[in-house]
């Protein structure tokens, strides 16, 4: 029976998506643009719950944001992977990143219902082998239904 109410919420946040033209993310890393994704606030969900798992499993101890950190570093590094496994660790790496980036009361990812997101993140250079990911994500409304 729950699985019935999942389909159905899923439904009606893809139609809305759909409606109000909502829920891209866009992301560039450098200047390249690396990453295009469409979603519902229940895939949001989903990429934040898989963030943790993946880290666990191949760094655990390590803290979420530096693991995300440093799957972005590969992406500046070497490009997009070119298998789907890597591939998709990157792309929740970038997700996470702007879905739990602060904003006044919230974070970004509260905004995916309403808004599409672009965000540019930069390595700038450090001294050494240290390396800091930084970011500044862009909002742009939907039309309104």
């Amino acid at each position: 029976m729950f699985g019935l109410f999942r389909k159905m919420k899923e439904m009606g946040e893809s139609f809305t998506a759909g409606a109000t033209n909502t829920g891209n993310v866009t992301a560039t890393v450098g200047d390249k643009l690396v990453l295009n994704w469409h979603g519902t606030p229940s895939q949001r969900d989903g990429v934040l719950q898989m963030l943790p798992k993946m880290r666990d499993r191949m760094m655990p101890g390590v803290e979420s944001g530096t693991f995300a950190d440093g799957v972005i570093g590969s992406v500046y590094d070497d490009g997009m992977s070119s298998d789907s496994t890597g591939n998709n660790i990157q792309t929740i790496a970038m997700l996470w990143r702007v879905f739990t980036t602060k904003l006044d009361e919230g974070t970004y990812g509260d905004l995916i219902g309403h808004a599409n997101m672009h965000c540019a993140f930069k390595l700038p250079e450090q001294p050494g082998d240290q390396f800091k990911i930084t970011w500044k994500i862009s909002v742009m409304r939907g039309r309104t239904a």
